[in-house]
């Protein structure tokens, strides 16, 4: 029997290609397609998962005055590992020019969803943009046959609960529900969601976004090593979940 030679990689924002959701519909916000030879297997690993939403605010600032508050539409979903200024909360000011992140000892932010600026100039036009790990709808992680006639999802939760999880701790982080799935070339993996909120990954078009990420491992093997029918098989494992 062949042996087959596996090697564990990881799956990150620059290797999906994403897009955008459609509020309150599931819609998948990040695709890969596993390339041609290739075969890829759910490995018993930890995923590393955060999603942000952005919200724009305008307004002018009245004479004399020098803060605003902001109250954001979806509650905060804090993650405590990182630094509630700057990472679950990330405040940009697009005008006036020039674009800048707002320096963190220059906002308040209080739970579950309100932000105390400082520091503006007093009679001026401003508009932020405020990226924040949210709580609102569900995620899934789901993978999709070529033919498109069969899907499985091997994780499904809310997005509060992912944000807000310690995907550090052993005993709490995110795994998948599917061990051992098998995933030939040109099958899909997809990230989903169902939210009214706009989910924004981080990328070079939403760089402030850094703390949305996907991490998924899968172990990749060549599928010339497989015997025959292993796509066949692949496919009826997505069938019978």
């Amino acid at each position: 029997m062949k042996t087959i030679m596996k090697k564990l990689i990881r799956l990150t924002n620059q290797n999906f290609t994403l897009s955008a959701n459609q509020p309150n519909y599931e819609s998948e916000i990040a695709t890969y397609v596993v390339p041609a030879k290739a075969i890829y297997e759910i490995p018993d690993e930890f995923i590393g998962l955060k999603l942000m939403t952005k919200e724009s605010f305008s307004f002018t600032t009245s004479s004399g005055e020098t803060s605003y508050t902001i109250t954001l539409t979806y509650p905060i979903a804090r993650d405590s590992l990182i630094a509630m200024n700057g990472a679950n909360v990330i405040v940009v000011k697009t005008s006036p020019s020039p674009v800048a992140e707002w320096l963190t000892n220059k906002y308040t932010v209080t739970e579950p969803k309100t932000i105390a600026l400082s520091g503006l100039t007093e009679s001026t036009s401003y508009t932020f943009d405020v990226y924040y790990l949210f709580k609102g709808g569900s995620v899934n992680i789901t993978v999709v046959s070529a033919d498109e006639t069969a899907k499985a999802k091997v994780l499904e939760a809310s997005i509060g609960k992912v944000n807000m999880l310690n995907q550090e701790d052993v005993r709490v982080g995110l795994k998948p529900g599917m061990v051992g799935l098998v995933i030939p070339e040109r099958f899909k993996i997809q990230i989903r969601v169902i939210t009214p909120a706009t989910v924004v990954l981080y990328s070079t078009s939403n760089p402030y976004a850094r703390e949305s990420f996907i991490e998924l491992p899968v172990n990749v093997s060549n599928l010339l090593d497989w015997p025959e029918g292993i796509k066949a098989y692949a496919k009826s494992q997505l069938m019978s979940l």
